[in-house]
């Protein structure tokens, strides 16, 4: 009888010891490690500086971890926006650029120039414009302007079929989406030289409007 109960004994701690073997196996193989993250606190629009404050950093399982991932918020000093970040995304490196690469202003003819102006929004057509666009310049002197400098008449003037090269907003920026939060200041024309005189003594002699030519 006592060897009975010594074998069945043994039997239930066997079936107890592999019981928790199982469990133990079990529980280790679906623990994964956490790691921390940089996300996003708030959306960032394309182009904008990236600062601290629009960071958080979150804990999650590596296996969600993006191989481009922030790791941490001190990577991202001196970084901005390459392309709209949405608030709560995992914050990669893919989409982060210096911020001293500048973005290019595309030139059509190479003999032309660039030449900036600053404009209201309802000069620029309420900012209703998009580089790549062409437009009609219309010059406005001034009554008390001098009508005889360059041999400019005081009458209105127009340069037609102008193209914009870029819409730039008040930090230097280009501005590729007028309906976003980057709020625009200056157009961009690509001009001929003769184009660029025209403008430079128009800039100082009255008022320049811009009428949009539909696509």
């Amino acid at each position: 009888m006592k060897k009975i109960n010594v074998i069945l004994l043994t039997i239930i701690l066997v079936i107890v010891l592999l019981i928790v073997e199982i469990i133990i196996v079990r529980s280790a193989a679906e623990y994964e490690p956490e790691i921390e993250v940089v996300f996003a606190g708030v959306k960032i629009p394309e182009g904008t500086p990236i600062t601290p404050d629009m960071l958080i950093k979150k804990k999650i399982s590596i296996s969600y971890a993006h191989k481009q991932s922030v790791r941490n918020i001190e990577e991202t000093a001196y970084k901005k926006a390459k392309v709209d970040i949405e608030e709560g995304e995992m914050l990669l490196n893919g989409k982060l650029a210096d911020l001293e690469e500048m973005d290019q202003i595309v030139i059509m003819d190479r003999s032309n120039r660039l030449f900036s102006v600053e404009f209201k929004g309802d000069q620029a057509n309420g900012w209703w414009l998009k580089a790549g666009q062409y437009v009609d310049i219309i010059f406005v002197p001034n009554e008390k302007g001098n009508t005889e400098a360059k041999g400019m008449q005081k009458s209105v003037e127009k340069l037609k079929n102008v193209r914009v090269a870029a819409i730039i907003d008040e930090k230097g920026r280009l501005v590729k989406d007028t309906e976003g939060t980057a709020l625009p200041r200056y157009i961009s024309f690509e001009l001929s030289d003769d184009q660029c005189d025209f403008l430079a003594y128009a800039k100082g002699n009255g008022r320049l409007e811009i009428s949009v030519i539909p696509e």
